[in-house]
Formats: C-alpha cells, structure tokens, sequence
C-alpha cells in the first residue's frame, strides 16, 4: 500500500470525481462520503484509511454515519460501516462527537458536525405563517 500523498500526487489533477466550474479557482468533488464537496488532500476519502462521513437517512429521520474500516481495505464496498443515529437533535450530535473523537480523524470534526447540523436542520419542518385578515372598507 502507498501512502496516501502519492495517492493525492496521482490522483489530484486526474480524478473522475473532479468538477471543474468556469471562474471558480477551487474545483468542486464528488466523492461519496465527501465532507465539504471541496477537492483538496484534507477532505479526500479515497486516499486517507480513516474516513467518515454523514448522509441524510433514508426515513428523513436523523442522519447515517458511514465510516471506512480498517480491516477490509481491499474491498470498497464491504469496506463502509453505515449506521443511522436519531435520538433527537442535540443527543445525536453529541454522539458523533464522541465518534470522531474516539479516533476518526480529529481534524475533520468541525466539518462533521458542520454537516449533520445542516442535515438536521433541513428536515425540520416549518411552521406556514398566518395570513393576516384583509381589512373591510367601510
């Protein structure tokens, strides 16, 4: 196994998952389990071993931690963990933030959280203000 800034010297300019945009200087990626959607080494999940990422859950009800594990590296597939967390707003993140500190990269825990706050906060549902009464002529 190479390490993982050969991968990105590889990898970094010839990736199918690079979108380039007109006048933007900081092409855009789409990798799953992609943190930031931006392409740059620090958020790259395909050469780093220790990866997370969070996913809005099927059931719009919390969100879905998937986690690359360390033991079957050479399938991808079989490779991702994914469990869904969803005891309430604060709870849940509290958990992740356990996850990550428990030894998931500690660098990428404010994009973590940053993330799933974001995915919580989108499947709140909003109140429909009233319309006010037209007021009557006399």
């Amino acid at each position: 196994m190479s390490s993982p800034h050969l991968q990105w010297l590889i990898t970094r300019k010839n990736s199918s998952f690079i979108l380039k945009k007109r006048n933007v200087k900081q092409p855009f990626s789409t990798e799953p389990l992609h943190l930031t959607n931006r392409h740059c080494y620090k958020y790259n999940t395909l050469v780093h071993k220790n990866v997370i990422g969070v996913e809005p859950a099927k059931d719009k009800n919390g969100f879905v931690v998937a986690m690359k594990s360390k033991t079957k590296v050479f399938k991808p597939k079989a490779s991702i963990v994914r469990f869904q967390i969803k005891s309430g707003p604060r709870h849940t993140l509290a958990k992740l933030r356990n996850i990550v500190k428990a030894g998931y990269r500690k660098d990428c825990r404010s994009a973590v959280l940053k993330k799933a706050s974001a995915i919580i906060r989108s499947e709140k549902t909003r109140v429909a203000k009233k319309a006010k009464p037209a007021k009557k002529a006399e």
